[in-house]
């Protein structure tokens, strides 16, 4: 990447930081919250403590939208298949194993409970489970269970990101393990302007998550643009 150009783009974040266009992405930060208040892998009810984690008050687009519901299916998944899904989230969050890895297995894990659900459950009219996306829900999750690493995942932000901020290489397929890298890296350059880290928490509501966020990487690749 080309520090001029994500110097330029620190630049702008400060003003961006306090628009509305910065605040369609709090609901992000109240799950973070959420997540970290009430998940536990080992819980015994795990349905119920997914269904207290994965959940926003003000907006719930990143999980349920139109017909885009993996909420509504990884309910099914735990409720029906409950030793086979906590044993893949609690590989997923494994710090010690390959994050690539582990968000390959993951959707390869829950695509298989889904087949079973499917199978017990013939008449269940839920179309589909919605994990193999790209990983946004394996993000999301990870979002949850560790804010200062992980945010949401596209490939195509990554793309955009790597070509607007001058990468010598844009991937052309998705690349978690690079993703996680960048939102290293750039929060760096962030966390040094006193301006960007003030609109930052001045943005931030009651109720959102409000310590080291690997969010604060994500706002800056979504102010940006596509």
């Amino acid at each position: 990447m080309q520090v001029p150009k994500i110097n330029a783009a620190v630049e702008a974040f400060r003003t961006w930081l306090t628009t509305e266009e910065a605040e369609k992405y709090l609901p992000l930060f109240e799950t973070q919250q959420n997540w970290q208040d009430n998940f536990n892998v080992e819980a015994k009810n795990l349905v119920e403590v997914y269904d207290k984690s994965l959940d926003s008050k003000t907006n719930r687009r990143h999980y349920r939208r139109g017909g885009y519901d993996p909420k509504t299916a990884m309910l099914a998944i735990l409720g029906s298949e409950t030793a086979f899904a906590r044993d893949a989230f609690r590989d997923l969050f494994s710090e010690d194993r390959d994050v690539e890895g582990r968000v390959g297995r993951f959707e390869f894990f829950i695509n298989e409970l889904w087949n079973r659900y499917r199978d017990a459950h013939p008449k269940d009219r839920t179309p589909d489970h919605y994990h193999r996306d790209d990983y946004a829900m394996a993000s999301i999750y990870l979002m949850g269970h560790y804010p200062e690493k992980y945010a949401p995942y596209a490939t195509e932000l990554l793309q955009s990101v790597c070509t607007k901020l001058g990468a010598k290489s844009v991937p052309v397929a998705a690349d978690f393990g690079r993703y996680v890298k960048l939102l290293r890296t750039v929060r760096g350059f962030l966390e040094k302007d006193e301006l960007v880290m003030a609109n930052y928490q001045a943005l931030l509501r009651e109720g959102d998550y409000a310590g080291e966020s690997a969010l604060l990487s994500y706002l800056f690749f979504r102010s940006l643009g596509e």
